[in-house]
């Protein structure tokens, strides 16, 4: 008879300091990353940025030389943009102010209008209530809308940094190569080189989806007469940056604007809104967006309510492009490996022994 032989697992002194070490590293890196994330999140913005200016200096490049053009799209990116701004700022400001003012007699008009129609009274408790909210609301969007000293320098550093990445970026992609390990550098050049070419054909098509969105927003606002339609298209076509929720939300000011005009005024808004939202995902989206990445809607829907749980608004804007550099992360360091093990290890079981001499 065979004694059963019973393996005894021994801990060694260096195998519990090991493993504590990687506890102290992970808890670090894990509080670290709390701390900064902002930052990360607002470099990936960077990185989207870079592309957007990088791609038309690469094109124009085949005429003139690439500094050249690189120089001419910069200064055209920071002249539309102050010139954005320059025409923004004066129409939030007035917005801002008849939101504060006429709000609360809009909402008499509008208990009226209901009442007309639909022979309903509302509670007087609840406009007292809906006024108190707006006002509450008003005094903290205020400060933190004009806190130009942040928003001023925040935006200049995501321009700088987008600029540097833009003007060489061979040379940040040789960096980060030089950063791997001989072994895994073929590699890291495919996820790196597969991920760019993603991230590259998703903003290029969101910045043509937005650019229609602010048009359309444009034209529709301006039909109906509603104050400030230029900084609600603005807001609208940087909104559609975020799949899913940034429609929605763009369409909430432009919704409370026209109903200081009158309730069926803020009616056909809606009815707009909710219309071209439907057109686009139905024509839109399709043709530009999921050609660029492939992401189903309900995967990319959890994500962005993952990350806006845990990160707030700034989640929302990175969602999409995380994932799409995810996927490919995964595919390449975790899938693909997996795959060819198997087809190995099928290969490998189908093949019949070799039969001795």
């Amino acid at each position: 008879m065979i004694d059963s032989v019973v393996r005894r697992i021994t801990w060694r002194t260096s195998d519990v300091a090991r493993i504590l070490v990687l506890t102290v590293v992970f808890l670090f890196l894990w509080k670290f990353f709390w701390m900064v994330y902002s930052a990360l999140f607002l470099g990936l913005i960077a990185v989207l940025i870079a592309i957007v200016l990088h791609a038309p200096s690469r094109f124009l490049s085949r005429w003139i030389p690439f500094r050249i053009a690189f120089v001419l799209v910069v200064l055209a990116f920071l002249a539309a943009l102050a010139g954005l701004l320059i025409r923004l700022i004066p129409q939030v400001v007035h917005q801002m102010s008849l939101l504060a003012v006429q709000l609360p007699a809009a909402l008499g008009d509008a208990t009226a209008w209901v009442r007309q129609h639909t022979g309903v009274a509302a509670s007087g408790q609840l406009l007292a209530n809906v006024n108190r909210q707006v006002g509450e609301f008003v005094g903290r969007f205020v400060p933190l809308a004009f806190n130009i000293i942040t928003v001023v320098v925040g935006a200049f550093a995501i321009i700088t940094l987008a600029v540097f990445l833009a003007a060489q970026p061979d040379l940040y992609r040789n960096l980060f190569f030089r950063l791997i390990p001989p072994p895994g550098r073929e590699r890291a050049r495919r996820i790196y080189d597969e991920a760019g070419h993603s991230l590259r054909n998703w903003v290029l098509g969101k910045l043509l989806t937005m650019a229609l969105t602010g048009t359309f927003i444009y034209l529709g606002l301006s039909l109906f007469e509603v104050p400030g339609a230029l900084a609600l298209a603005s807001f609208s076509a940087v909104m559609e940056f975020i799949p899913n929720f940034g429609p929605t939300i763009a369409a909430v000011p432009a919704i409370v604007s026209a109903f200081l005009i009158s309730p069926s005024t803020a009616l056909y808004v809606t009815i707009y809104y909710v219309v071209f939202q439907q057109v686009q995902a139905a024509v839109t989206v399709p043709l530009v967006e999921r050609r660029a990445v492939d992401i189903p809607p309900a995967a990319l829907l959890l994500w962005q309510l993952m990350l806006a749980v845990g990160f707030g608004i700034l989640g929302l804007f990175v969602a999409t492009p995380l994932l799409a550099v995810i996927v490919v992360v995964v595919r390449i360091l975790y899938v693909e490996p997996t795959e060819e093990r198997y087809d190995w290890d099928r290969r490998e079981a189908m093949t019949p022994p070799v039969e001795g001499g």
